[in-house]
């Protein structure tokens, strides 16, 4: 969906941000049951992991999903539900266990039981995150993102059917 760096660059940071927050509040709620203080302290204390998940989005994992997504489908062929759903699962896949890591590592140190901390996590952690990024934060990151981009988006797709036609 995003056309340019600066577009792209906006909506993972949105994207990032919320799904951290998600599963930062989930975790806490998990942890410590759900109060309204939750809220507050899923919000300030995310953004160690917002940061590490951004760069792990950015460099390892966004590079990967979109690689794997179009050895299997093709831009303007193949269905754009299937190829963001496709994408949003491959990202998942390889977020989880990463920031599942990640936090696990973060909140215990480098520990012999590292493994055994981070594997139960991934399995508590990976349906939910799965769920919330295919149902929820998924697609109210892009209306957020078409509504900030609305401008460009439609000159984008006038630009597109322009080309289109002068092509015919």
């Amino acid at each position: 969906m995003p056309k340019t760096k600066f577009q792209d660059f906006i909506f993972a940071l949105i994207m990032v941000v919320l799904m951290v927050y998600c599963m930062t509040f989930y975790n806490m709620v998990l942890e410590f049951g759900l109060t309204y203080t939750i809220f507050q302290k899923a919000f300030l204390g995310m953004w160690v992991e917002a940061v590490a998940a951004f760069f792990a989005q950015k460099f390892i994992a966004g590079p990967i999903a979109r690689k794997l997504t179009f050895r299997f489908f093709k831009p303007g062929t193949d269905n754009p539900i299937l190829i963001t759903i496709v994408m949003a699962g491959f990202t998942v896949s390889m977020m989880a266990p990463l920031m599942t890591l990640f936090v696990s590592f973060l909140h215990n140190g480098f520990v012999k039981d590292l493994p055994l901390l981070w594997l139960p996590k991934l399995v508590q952690n990976f349906p939910f995150a799965l769920c919330i990024q295919l149902f929820y934060v998924g697609p109210f990151v892009r209306l957020i993102f078409r509504t900030i981009f609305k401008k460009q988006l439609q000159n984008d797709m006038v630009s597109i059917h322009s080309n289109t036609v002068n092509e015919t």
